[in-house]
């Protein structure tokens, strides 16, 4: 087996600087191409409708991170980062939305992505040594986020469980 942390990231992120980054939800049809992909997170749900989060020094927040070297799609991605931040196996992916960021730049060709992915928990395993997992109701979720860009982050876990929860309303 691999050890995941000896693998670089795609692409390291660059200190702020004095820069402000811009983030845009991009609309739900949009789908970057994978090689501006810079990042992937997983909005994780259980059977029973109970959100999974990671802990992260600001809080619970949604697992996942940088696309390493070697990865080939958002999923594989969010797969990795899900089980290393919460000890959590992802059922069916389902691609979410798109957050474009103008870190690298603000040219067309500048412009990278963070894909949003929601998925079903089929498998809860131990959560790794350092890290931490909620499994809280989405309000206990919005309560405790301490991220910034909380009505994103809630407009995307909302849109998640109608995703995922729809058919059994």
């Amino acid at each position: 087996m691999t050890d995941q942390s000896q693998i670089p990231d795609k692409r390291r992120t660059p200190p702020p600087g004095d820069r402000v980054t811009t983030f845009v939800l991009m609309p739900p049809d949009f789908v970057p191409p994978f090689e501006s992909v810079t990042a992937v997170a997983t909005v994780a749900f259980t059977e029973d409708g109970m959100i999974v989060a990671a802990e992260e020094n600001r809080g619970p927040d949604l697992p996942g991170g940088h696309v390493q070297v070697g990865e080939e799609s958002p999923e594989e991605t969010a797969r990795r980062e899900s089980l290393e931040e919460a000890g959590i196996t992802l059922g069916v992916v389902h691609f979410l939305r798109a957050i474009q960021s103008d870190r690298y730049g603000s040219a067309p060709e500048e412009l990278t992505y963070m894909v949003i992915v929601a998925a079903l928990v089929v498998e809860q395993g131990p959560v790794p040594t350092g890290m931490k997992k909620h499994v809280m109701t989405v309000q206990q979720f919005f309560a405790a986020h301490r991220g910034l860009r909380a009505e994103m982050v809630r407009s995307l876990v909302l849109e998640a469980q109608q995703l995922l929860f729809a058919a059994a309303v």
